[in-house]
């Protein structure tokens, strides 16, 4: 009798282990899994098409040094608010490209972020100076200007104040993208500090895309996307969302003057 209820018991075992399973490899998991594996929603701001989201978040920040932005060692050490008031970098000496308009700009940065006006300045003249960049259509022009005056700001702020701003406008941009908006050019912080999965190591190189894609939105230009495979991503392309077989280009020319363009996104 002992060992009749000692088999009895083994084979309930044994059952009971199969139906387990059973259950797992006919997939009575697999919701659990889908839902571990789902790639998170993509933020964009509505109903704009001038708010782009720039960057995916990275648990380490990425910065060379050298461009001014303060090297925040993780992703947390970046302030998400600040007092919404901002330091206006001196006017520049130089005047770049512009054979027909030439737009002025000012620099600015929130205060108590520890980035000063003067570098972002530095960064920004760079990128608007570069022959590969919006003056490469032998027309526009740009010249950095302190006054109360100017065609246009780019203003580099916490992601709080971003979302401040850009919402006057009915741009929901959630803490996470940057906007251009009326006069401004919103630069979100932590876009500003952290890298890509596609600029992982170059945050100088993604800088110039967040510069050239908001200043492409404030001269009229709408997104794109990738013009066939193994071609330069379009500089008005989102590229966080992927890439979609181009190759990583931050420029909206080439060196030899040519657009790098792809279809319209309706």
């Amino acid at each position: 009798m002992a060992a009749y209820r000692t088999a009895l018991v083994l084979g309930v075992l044994v059952l009971l282990t199969g139906a387990y399973r059973l259950t797992a490899w006919s997939g009575a998991w697999a919701p659990v899994g889908a839902k571990a594996s789902a790639a998170a929603p993509s933020v964009s701001a509505r109903p704009s098409p001038t708010a782009s989201a720039s960057a995916k978040d990275h648990a380490k920040t990425k910065t060379d040094g050298k461009s001014g932005g303060k090297p925040y060692p993780d992703l947390f050490a970046i302030p998400s608010s600040g007092p919404g008031t901002f330091t206006t970098a001196a006017g520049g000496k130089d005047r770049f490209g512009g054979s027909s308009r030439v737009l002025t700009y000012r620099v600015q940065v929130e205060d108590g972020i520890g980035i000063s006006a003067a570098s972002v300045a530095a960064e920004v003249d760079r990128v608007l100076a570069d022959r590969r960049g919006w003056t490469a259509d032998g027309k526009t022009g740009f010249r950095r200007v302190s006054g109360a005056v100017s065609d246009f700001r780019i203003r580099l702020a916490t992601a709080k104040t971003v979302d401040r701003i850009c919402g006057e406008y009915g741009l929901d941009t959630g803490g996470e993208v940057n906007c251009d908006v009326g006069q401004d050019v919103m630069v979100n912080l932590k876009r500003w500090e952290v890298g890509t999965q596609y600029y992982p190591d170059d945050i100088t190189t993604y800088r110039a895309l967040i510069i050239n894609h908001e200043v492409g939105h404030f001269l009229g230009h709408g997104h794109e996307t990738c013009p066939g495979p193994g071609k330069p991503a379009p500089v008005m392309m989102q590229q966080i969302n992927g890439l979609h077989g181009c190759k990583v280009n931050v420029w909206p020319y080439d060196d030899e003057g040519r657009p790098l363009t792809g279809p319209s996104v309706p």
